[in-house]
């Protein structure tokens, strides 16, 4: 193969200011031989070249200019080991060029030198960073596949952490999450922010994920988030429900004079008969209706699993009324401020006094009923009201998704009296109806 590699310097001859001349008035230039310069490599081939610097440096008067290597001398000792790092690189060069030649057929002297450069000046190999906790998190929230809603609960859980790790005034990590770790981070939600239990509760859930990854990857053995009293605190959420009463009402209220209201309104109550989360409400399409018109097939998006849902006769009359596109779905936020001005307007305004645990101490507040209302609303309405229905706890878990009756029975808010009053219609509250047995008549002998 033509070609050929040798080194030069980029200056041999490097000058440096003399004496004046005083008969001339001229300053006498000579050159400095002790000042370093770059060493560069050249490869020729044909009437062409390619000129790159090796990264190495050497002053003049320790360069051999004919045979293109360093002398190797008592002052110059790295002579010699200059010299092979050279005759490696002449040898790194021309393997080089073979490999573009194959690769390529002929030179591209542009692409050429830039392979060259790489040879000669590698770019040193980065230590991979040790990988963190929080920073295992982050890889966790950029590369998981969950709901953009999990995801951005995700980051709030990282946020608090991060804020957390600023209090300790050290790094959480891997090793540190274990029982003591626990029990400092929830007194820390609970007296220091205030947190309400349920809030510090899911931030423990997603710490055990997070936890969960990492074992999975490899990115530590630690199993304390395992241990038995490592477990979510919570309360039953007291929440809301609209009964069938009121969720008529809220259908038959005249809004035509609030269009945006209006849309609210049938919306809602698509979810109040489907018990479709908010993210599936936007699915509700002619083409869902399947057998005839008198089910509801949609494939849900937080599960991905399919539910098939009696059609309500409401359905059917709202999406007649728009021609069967139901309105855009607004945000989660803008659409529950909406629902709380659709309560007050449909005058839902049973009181609610609500107990919450937060910062450590229990407290009542009164509401208005339709200050409560919130797009969820209508899911826990629709379990609520078929459980009360009599409808079997199983079918309604079918179309909800529940996996679990535990975590079905904390959508049904179903009241005391309510629970007696269900109970009470049982046999086995009701007296048997006594049975009163007749004589026989006798025959008549004729």
């Amino acid at each position: 193969m033509a070609g050929s590699v040798t080194f030069v310097l980029k200056n041999p001859t490097i000058k440096k200011p003399g004496t004046k001349n005083q008969e001339h008035k001229e300053t006498e230039i000579k050159p400095d031989t002790n000042k370093q310069t770059p060493i560069l490599m050249i490869f020729y081939y044909g009437n062409n070249q390619i000129v790159v610097s090796t990264g190495e440096r050497i002053a003049p008067k320790n360069w051999i200019k004919d045979d293109h290597l360093a002398r190797v001398t008592k002052d110059n000792p790295e002579g010699k080991n200059l010299n092979t790092r050279l005759e490696t690189n002449k040898i790194n060069v021309m393997n080089a060029v073979r490999d573009h030649l194959t690769a390529n057929g002929t030179i591209h002297p542009d692409k050429l030198k830039t392979e060259l450069v790489n040879v000669l000046r590698p770019k040193p190999i980065e230590e991979p960073k040790q990988k963190t906790f929080l920073g295992a998190i982050k890889e966790y929230i950029d590369t998981t596949s969950k709901a953009p809603r999990t995801k951005l609960s995700y980051g709030t859980t990282l946020n608090v952490l991060t804020k957390y790790q600023e209090t300790l005034k050290k790094p959480l990590t891997f090793e540190s999450i274990n029982m003591d770790f626990y029990d400092h981070f929830v007194n820390y939600l609970t007296y220091d922010k205030s947190f309400a239990k349920n809030t510090i509760g899911g931030h423990i859930k997603e710490i055990k994920v997070f936890m969960d990854y990492c074992n999975d990857k490899g990115y530590t053995t630690n199993q304390g988030h395992r241990h038995r009293k490592f477990k979510k605190v919570e309360e039953t959420a007291e929440t809301v429900y609209l009964n069938d009463t009121e969720i008529d009402i809220l259908y038959k209220k005249d809004l035509s004079k609030f269009p945006k209201l209006d849309r609210i309104r049938d919306v809602f109550i698509i979810g109040c008969y489907t018990g479709l989360r908010f993210s599936d409400l936007s699915q509700v399409t002619p083409d869902k209706i399947i057998n005839n018109g008198t089910q509801l097939k949609i494939k849900t998006i937080k599960t991905g699993e399919t539910v098939i849902i009696p059609l309500h006769w409401t359905i059917r009359e709202i999406l007649n009324k728009y021609n069967g596109e139901l309105p855009r779905v607004i945000s989660n936020q803008k659409f529950n401020e909406y629902l709380k001005q659709l309560g007050e307007k449909a005058k839902i305004k049973e009181p609610v006094t609500l107990t919450k645990t937060k910062g450590g101490l229990s407290f009542e507040k009164a509401f208005k009923k339709w200050e409560l209302i919130t797009v969820h609303t209508a899911r826990r309405s629709f379990a609520t009201n078929m459980f009360l229905a009599d409808i079997p706890t199983i079918s309604i878990m079918k179309i909800t998704g529940h996996r679990t009756e535990r975590a079905f029975m904390k959508y049904i808010k179903v009241t005391q009296e309510q629970n007696a009053e269900k109970l009470a219609k049982n046999k086995y509250f009701i007296k048997p109806l006594k049975v009163v047995k007749r004589p026989r008549k006798k025959a008549v002998n004729q």
